[in-house]
């Protein structure tokens, strides 16, 4: 019998740099909140805690620490060279957003951190994964080689894997990884079609003008290219096209529009342009592919508006399903949904459906990275995997109760419990944030 793949989670660790620097494009919560005091110490507690469920249900759960910032190298590139105390202070007085980017905590949301293909699903039968340029935002292009260089320490104990380098950084090829993909698979996890989002009008023209208020993040000659570098078979990939409604409403990714797991996919009627043909393509698709049907559901406008799924993140809930009920999924909301009641309802219905997978709902509170935009299916990144692969991953990120208790315990002596932009011109803030990252690093 053939053994079936499962699905890891990667959640990036909350650096001690976290702070609303408003620099994501078309990310309502980090406009709306730009130079607000944020909570460091809190945001990581948060983050842990997120793992630590995880973990609890039985999920394989890793993390990648964080990122050193201020990025210094990143800073002389921009023209800011010279002593660092003198380069922090003439940076927020002269570019205080430059400032912002160079101690961007934004890693935290490892969705943006690349998309993946398994051994299964390749043509030459390796795991490939390719990281995001996240050339979009000024904050976010830093970390291409740097999670790079991660996901290849991470990845490389496994035999037939390949890493590989991001997509050119230009706009036309601009990617923001797996928060723009969905693999719908069948339960063996073996049988599987992919679907690629991306912006608006770019099957004509990667550059398109039009009258918009935020530029997509995901262009479709990006998402083709990187279906070829994942070594993926043509009739197993699907190019949809997102809606500008959407994207001016604020939502900047797939995931905060449609979620998927297994063969659920729950989505918002204006996720994708054309939306009643595009499911059943994919349906068509998915199910020449599994010989098995697709539950889709469509969430309509009356039933919950676009605002209201965009401040509560209801599609940004984490599915997950536990490796001894393939069947049967549990839903990670962020705690905004407790208090909306058309959420409420579409919970208590998808709960209530003997045909909908979903037999159980978890609230987390992730205020600190709700406030930056970013809820629990930022913080992840899903890959699959054998239970043979996850084993030569080894422990080194795999998260335990001793882990857990490691930073946990530099997180309450080492982070600060508040932080605005002034803070980010001291060279001592400067200075013990990445001893603090190296710190985290060390952790064995």
């Amino acid at each position: 019998m053939t053994e079936s793949l499962l699905e890891i989670n990667i959640d990036g660790m909350i650096g001690p740099t976290h702070h609303f620097g408003g620099l994501g494009v078309g990310n309502l919560a980090s406009l709306s909140n730009q130079n607000q005091v944020s909570n460091p110490r809190e945001a990581a507690i948060e983050g842990i805690a997120k793992m630590e469920l995880l973990a609890g249900l039985g999920i394989d759960q890793f993390y990648l620490p964080p990122l050193e910032r201020p990025n210094w190298r990143w800073l002389e590139s921009v023209g800011f060279a010279g002593e660092h105390g003198d380069v922090l202070r003439r940076c927020l007085d002269e570019a205080p957003s430059l400032l912002s980017a160079a101690y961007s905590s934004a890693f935290m949301w490892t969705a943006n951190a690349a998309t993946m293909a398994p051994s299964c699903d390749t043509v030459d039968g390796k795991l490939h994964i390719v990281p995001a340029n996240l050339c979009s935002n000024l904050h976010r292009g830093q970390e291409a080689t740097e999670r790079r260089d991660q996901l290849r320490t991470m990845f490389g104990p496994i035999p037939n894997s390949q890493v590989h380098e991001p997509l050119p950084s230009v706009v036309s090829l601009r990617d923001e990884g797996a928060a723009n993909h969905m693999r719908l698979c069948d339960l063996s996890g073996r049988k599987a079609i992919h679907v690629f989002a991306h912006g608006p009008g770019e099957s004509r023209d990667p550059n398109p003008v039009r009258r918009i208020k935020f530029l997509s993040r995901q262009t479709e000659l990006a998402s083709r290219r990187i279906a070829s570098c994942l070594q993926l078979r043509k009739e197993d990939c699907l190019f949809v096209e997102q809606t500008e409604c959407a994207i001016d409403a604020g939502v900047f990714h797939n995931d905060v529009i449609a979620m998927s797991h297994g063969n659920l996919m729950i989505y918002h009627e204006y996720a994708f342009a054309g939306s009643e043909n595009t499911v059943e393509l994919i349906r068509e698709k998915f199910f020449v592919k599994t010989d098995q049907s697709l539950i889709a559901l469509c969430i309509s406008e009356s039933e919950l508006t676009l605002h209201e799924a965009v401040r509560t993140y209801l599609f940004n809930s984490q599915l997950v399903s536990l490796e001894t009920q393939k069947q049967r999924m549990e839903l990670i909301c962020p705690s905004q949904c407790e208090d909306s009641k058309p959420v409420q309802a579409l919970l208590k219905k998808w709960i209530n459906d003997d045909s909908n997978p979903i037999e159980g709902v978890r609230f987390l509170s992730l205020d600190q990275s709700m406030r930056n935009g970013g809820g629990p299916a930022c913080l992840r990144l899903r890959v699959t995997l054998s239970r043979e692969q996850i084993k030569s991953l080894g422990t080194r990120f795999l998260v335990t109760d001793a882990r857990i208790a490691d930073l946990i315990s530099i997180v309450k002596r080492e982070y600060p419990d508040s932080l605005c932009l002034g803070d980010l011109a001291s060279l001592e803030f400067a200075e013990h944030a990445i001893k603090t990252a190296q710190a985290i690093e060390s952790i064995s």
